[in-house]
């Protein structure tokens, strides 16, 4: 038997959670359940309480600088301007009719 839970968190919360799951490439869920019932100090992706600290400055700080080798940037210009992979649920979706539309 599964038990549910619900929480009723502000958007921005949930915003978060939802980033840094994705982040350790894990689902809301799992994210949640590893960061509770592992030590406070640890999660099971290895990464330490003062990693995560340095991780949630890095998201959601006003502002963050990036420093980059010159490899690195040239790498990162280069994902920037290639073309997008192609999507074809995303194409389906953009070409049907929604409620709004006339």
């Amino acid at each position: 038997i599964m038990a549910r839970l619900t929480l009723e968190i502000p958007d921005d919360t949930h915003r978060k959670l939802k980033t840094l799951a994705a982040y350790f490439g894990m689902s809301m869920k799992d994210f949640l359940i590893t960061r509770a019932l592992d030590p406070a100090t640890k999660t099971t992706t290895g990464v330490d309480a003062e990693a995560l600290k340095r991780i949630d400055e890095m998201l959601f700080s006003e502002s963050t600088t990036l420093k980059l080798s010159p490899e690195a940037w040239d790498a990162f210009c280069q994902a920037l301007d290639a073309p997008a992979n192609p999507n074809p649920r995303l194409t389906k979706l953009l070409n049907t009719s929604g409620l709004l539309d006339g």
